[in-house]
């Protein structure tokens, strides 16, 4: 996990230097922003791989290569690349990168595993790639013959000639699905994402872009000579290969989220099997009744796991929101998902961050195996709840267009589920679940790993039909099935058959308390003289909305000391928020 950030076209060390500091909660370990006559650029890195810190970006004759993430497999790819007659300055993964992209230029991000937003600065071209399902974010904005990147849009914004500027047909795409479904985009016009799996190149004034990865889109049903037995035992041995590699990965001490549910219990209890030691586990409760506390406690104790559990309550979370939305850098707007569950899990990555630097987290599981059990079970009446929240935004043909190619008439169930799948492992895992995970961390200066979405692990679910996942009331049949036996091992089988909560669960007695808080902040009058009335549903709505907008467009991303939720409206400084 590191912060980078860079002005290609432009020398301007005072900007560059406010750029990096807006960041720098990303890599606690080195700062250095420096500038020339052609580029300034800027990094920040937490050190996870080797002993000696290397400053970021690290430098190849006069070339700049920039990583924020992880590469598992760069010392295969440096032991292949020396077979080949290759040599390598020093030992990093940033010098592997070079090599690669030297040797193979825009095809160079195929060949590597891992979680990565790479750019890579020349005197006359700026690369810039991010890894295929999005898991590391990466910004630019263009001024003139000027390119402005960097890992978090408050970077971006903290550049003297940027203004921020709502992307109505973003808030649009939130509004109806809780997430912004176009992989380039962002809620400020103009500032845009690097999509996932792709290469963009600026040279000589022009931009070209290129894609290395596709996602394998996804089959009803299984073809012929498929064996279903024997692609769950496969399954297995994959997420355990895959596991040992991240493990592998780094020599500080790594911990593991657990709910008490599938995703999570299996990958601790794969980190168990493989290590000699107690892995450490954590979970995060509003209450001592919660069924995932109880269950997450139990897994622990069958692990034989140094468990931490952390208790929190309504003050807890009101005190963190506003640093949730600073660094979430977006709206939470319901739709396909609960808008607690960032939050909660921000919550306990702070409590992590204290213990470990590297944690591991379900994050693709829902996806890859079709684990959510209403929207892949019932897609007819997951459709009527999108079609439903259109209806406010007939005008924007773009998004109508979208919504009835996902859900085309007549209406057909298997058709529904198979475009859900292939829908929101591109958005809705990027641009909400990925999103969310990648802020919570960097914001405490650790490391989550979204095991799941391991390359081979990935790779090899992509490839399974979509029965093998769900089907009927089943859902997650496969991973289910991958991991009875090593459950059975531990005695917590029952896991299996627990009903999937997610992580608001964790917050669920909170997020009571705060519907009656939101509804007297917040009257049914203001709403309906809100000015973004067209997008806010209930209060709580309505406030995540004003501190979006006063953190990013009255202060340009800066969150002001001391910001309180109720002071905010006692004060009444959401009047004059909106000019």
């Amino acid at each position: 996990m590191c912060g980078i950030c860079g002005i290609f076209n432009e020398k301007n060390q005072a900007a560059i230097t406010a750029m990096l500091d807006s960041i720098k909660h990303r890599g606690p370990d080195s700062f250095d922003a420096r500038s020339n006559d052609n580029y300034s650029f800027g990094g920040c890195r937490l050190q996870i791989v080797g002993e000696r810190i290397i400053p970021l970006p690290s430098t190849f004759s006069d070339n700049l290569v920039f990583l924020n993430g992880e590469i598992y497999n760069y010392r295969e790819l440096e032991n292949d690349l020396g077979s080949q007659g290759i040599s390598f300055e020093h030992n990093s993964e940033e010098a592997v990168i070079f090599k690669l992209f030297q040797k193979y230029g825009e095809r160079a991000p195929a060949y590597l595993k891992g979680m990565f937003a790479i750019a890579i600065m020349a005197e006359d071209k700026l690369i810039l790639v991010r890894d295929k399902f999005g898991i590391k974010p990466l910004y630019y904005k263009k001024l003139g013959s000027r390119i402005i990147f960097a890992s978090e849009i408050k970077s971006i914004l903290q550049h003297p000639e940027v203004t921020p500027k709502i992307n109505h047909s973003a808030l649009d795409e939130l509004s109806v699905f809780g997430y912004i479904a176009s992989l380039d985009q962002t809620l400020f016009e103009g500032i845009y994402q690097v999509s996932p799996g792709h290469v963009i190149a600026f040279e000589s004034g022009k931009k070209t872009s290129y894609k290395f990865a596709e996602l394998q889109e996804s089959n009803l049903l299984a073809r012929e000579g498929d064996n279903y037995e024997s692609a769950a035992i496969m399954l297995y041995a994959t997420i355990k290969a895959s596991m040992a590699q991240m493990l592998a990965h780094g020599s500080q001490e790594k911990g593991f989220y657990l709910s008490g549910g599938m995703d999570s219990s299996l990958l601790a209890s794969v980190a168990a099997s493989l290590s000699g030691k107690p892995v450490s586990t954590f979970t995060l409760s509003d209450s001592e009744e919660s069924e995932d506390l109880l269950s997450a406690r139990r897994v622990a104790k069958a692990l034989g796991a140094n468990h931490h559990e952390f208790k929190i309550g309504i003050n807890d979370y009101l005190k963190e929101l506003p640093h949730f939305i600073h660094h979430y850098e977006n709206i939470i707007a319901g739709g396909v998902f609960d808008i607690h569950g960032g939050i909660a899990f921000q919550l306990l990555s702070e409590k992590i961050s204290k213990h470990v630097r590297v944690a591991f987290s379900g994050e693709g599981a829902d996806e890859l195996f079709g684990g959510y059990p209403w929207t892949y079970t019932h897609p007819l009446g997951f459709s009527d709840r999108i079609r439903m929240r259109l209806e406010r935004f007939r005008d924007n043909k773009k998004l109508v267009s979208l919504v009835d190619s996902l859900f085309p008439q007549p209406e057909d169930e298997d058709i529904y589920r198979k475009n859900i799948f292939d829908f929101l492992i591109k958005g809705g895992l990027a641009n909400y679940h990925l999103w969310s995970v990648d802020r919570s961390c960097s914001a405490f200066g650790f490391e989550v790993r979204p095991a799941y979405l391991y390359d081979d692990i990935a790779d090899f679910a992509l490839s399974l039909p979509i029965e093998y996942k769900a089907r009927k009331n089943e859902t997650k049949r496969i991973l289910k099935d991958a991991a009875l036996p090593l459950f059975n091992q531990y005695g917590i089988s029952d896991v299996i058959h627990r009903q999937k909560r997610g992580m608001p669960t964790a917050v669920n007695n909170i997020a009571s308390e705060l519907k009656e808080l939101a509804q007297t902040l917040i009257t049914n009058k203001t709403i309906s003289k809100h000015p973004f009335k067209k997008y806010i549903i209930n209060p709580i709505d309505a406030i995540m909305f004003d501190l979006f907008f006063y953190i990013f467009f009255a202060n340009k991303g800066n969150l002001p000391d001391g910001l309180d939720v109720i002071e905010f409206y006692k004060e009444g400084v959401n009047e004059d928020l909106y000019g």
